[in-house]
């Protein structure tokens, strides 16, 4: 069973997701630094965002790339539009740390079946590749991959510190697109304690005020000690959203003085039809395949409000099953 390197402290890679400065290729790039001795196979890294729902493109024109061997690019470029189905599948896989073998195996795939594949490897000299990712409702998110001289594999308590990592990435990569688009608001400025300083719209409410300078402790919590002493523990405390609603970021003001922002960051999901937003939040995360417990730290709510409004979808719908849930979803996306 494979362990996690211990250079990789998961809290440093939080607050990098949440980094506003800087454009897309900048903040990827940051990541892969702090992210790279995780999968780092020793043949170089590659770094790009994917969009499902638009035209498959050669990734070596939009990924961020760190000694790749560049002649093993357009080959892999060729294997990915060969497979466009297997890559959609890898993206949409509901563990957001993977070693390529191993997924294969546990999806019943089997790679040897793809002579595509098999060329690929062989000119590169790999056995394997390992990979970051998020794992987002939607069709978009981002993959850090790197080649393996050996078959890499992750252990499930690897697995799970991870995932809740990269929902922290989705989030940042999430309220970085909705900044561009739209300003992406902001509801509540509060103090590193959890005083709030200011509010407007829904961070008004005393419940939503008491959620926000709850949220604002366990941050800061994690970011202290916590993040050395126990960095699982840390990245367990630190949820994705805050009630589903709000992104927490950092702002600097004269005199160095730090505030916490609380943005506007809510997943924009259109069907499936008669649900609220949250609602089609919890039903499109749960048709990746995520746990109740990993739908409701990816939200920032309790494993039993998403058991609840996952019972009230499935009713709203007429599914009776999550799997049933899955086959709905996958329909009003290809039909869109």
């Amino acid at each position: 069973m494979a362990k996690r390197p211990r250079e990789v402290n998961p809290i440093d890679v939080v607050e990098a997701a949440y980094d506003l400065d800087g454009d897309d290729a900048a903040w990827l790039r940051q990541l892969v630094t702090i992210v790279r001795p995780l999968v780092d196979g020793g043949r170089g890294i590659m770094a790009y965002f994917y969009d499902h729902s638009a035209p498959l493109v050669d990734l070596h024109k939009t990924a961020q790339i760190f000694d790749l061997d560049p002649k093993s690019i357009p080959d892999g470029d060729k294997w990915v539009r060969s497979k466009p189905e297997f890559t959609r599948f890898v993206h949409t896989h509901n563990d957001g740390l993977l070693g390529m073998s191993e997924l294969c195996k546990r999806a019943g795939i089997d790679v040897n079946d793809w002579p595509e594949m098999k060329r690929f490897y062989k000119h590169a000299g790999l056995k394997d590749y390992a990979a970051l990712q998020t794992v987002e409702p939607g069709g978009k998110g981002v993959v850090i991959s790197a080649g393996q001289l050996e078959q890499r594999s992750f252990g499930p308590r690897t697995r799970r510190l991870w995932n809740r990592v990269t929902a922290h990435i989705a989030s940042g990569r999430r309220l970085r697109a909705a900044i561009a688009e739209s300003g992406a608001s902001e509801e509540a400025i509060l103090k590193p304690n959890g005083t709030l300083e200011h509010a407007e719209g829904d961070g008004t409410s005393k419940t939503s005020r008491e959620a926000l300078r709850d949220a604002v402790q366990r941050t800061e919590k994690a970011r202290g000690k916590l993040r050395k002493q126990d960095p699982e523990g840390a990245t367990e405390v630190w949820t994705a959203l805050v009630s589903g609603r709000w992104s927490l970021v950092d702002r600097y003001e004269t005199g160095g003085r730090r505030y916490i922002v609380a943005r506007r960051n809510e997943h924009t999901l259109r069907d499936p039809r008669a649900l609220t937003q949250r609602e089609r939040a919890i039903s499109h995360l749960a048709a990746l395949g995520k746990s109740n417990k990993l739908i409701g730290y990816e939200l920032g709510l309790s494993e039993s409000t998403v058991g609840s409004h996952l019972h009230q979808v499935m009713r709203k719908l007429g599914v009776k099953t999550r799997v049933e849930l899955m086959q709905l979803i996958a329909q009003l996306g290809s039909s869109r």
